[in-house]
């Protein structure tokens, strides 16, 4: 069997395995598809995610919940590349609420990379694995898991880029349930030296099994994005709308990358 065959029977074993295992991310502390950026081993980054929504839902989904609407979510993310495709990073979520910082919860993540273009391949592929610990007021379930899935391809200078994405949540009684998948989906086009401009689509899908897809009850977003890789502080930074029943109407959004030694 061919390494390429070997992954994607793997990353099918994977998908089952994490299936029951997999968050419905309540609390949108990052806005960001997954590529085939990784740390080499012994390199360490450190980004600092702010998302804000202007103009939100205001209803709740659950008793006590804070919503997205007039908040600012501040996440700075800490990685470390282990080397063998490996790279593991650290979360600290908060969220700005009337002018008062409040702290969220934190999360520990995985990525794996085995595929990559400058290997030969015809596409990049991998996994992230993360676990959460979330407050009740942002998550419903406080304890939660995710598979993310990355598929993507450049094509001259365009990027095509999915996350099929495996939430579960982890605290009684929810554990129970099954998962819900959501999907990140980004396309993007170089328009200068390390300058992008792109669109990027976030669908939350609900739990799997849970019946027809009726859309205006999902969260379907869609960002449009300007990405910088030169300079002090490469960024990402977009403007996201929303257009159904069950999504934020406005969301702003940046990620902003400090160098480390």
């Amino acid at each position: 069997m061919s390494m390429r065959a070997r992954f994607l029977s793997q990353c099918a074993l994977c998908l089952l395995a994490l299936a029951p295992l997999a968050s419905y991310a309540v609390l949108q502390d990052e806005i960001q598809v997954y590529d085939d950026e990784i740390n080499a081993k012994g390199e360490q980054s450190l980004e600092l995610h702010v998302n804000n929504t202007p103009n939100g839902l205001v209803t709740q989904s659950y008793p006590g919940e804070v919503m997205n609407n007039h908040n600012t979510r501040i996440t700075p993310e800490y990685a470390y590349g282990l080397g063998h495709d490996l790279e593991a990073g650290f979360y600290i979520n908060s969220v700005v609420s009337g002018g008062t910082w409040n702290y969220a919860g934190a999360k520990v993540r995985m990525k794996y990379l085995p595929i990559m273009e400058d290997k030969g391949y015809p596409f990049f592929a991998g996994v992230n694995v993360e676990l959460s610990n979330t407050l009740p007021q942002y998550e419903q379930s406080r304890y939660n898991g995710e598979a993310r899935f990355i598929l993507g391809k450049h094509v001259d200078k365009w990027l095509f880029v999915i996350n099929p994405i495996f939430d579960q949540q982890l605290s009684q009684p929810y554990v129970h349930q099954a998962p819900d998948f959501n999907t990140a989906i980004r396309v993007s086009r170089e328009v200068a030296p390390d300058w992008a401009v792109g669109t990027e689509f976030y669908s939350n899908y609900n739990q799997i099994g849970s019946g027809p897809l009726a859309n205006p009850n999902t969260q379907q977003l869609v960002f449009l994005k300007v990405y910088c890789d030169a300079g002090p502080l490469p960024f990402q930074a977009g403007v996201g709308r929303g257009f159904t029943n069950s999504s934020d109407t406005w969301t702003l959004m940046t990620i902003v990358s400090i160098p480390l030694p």
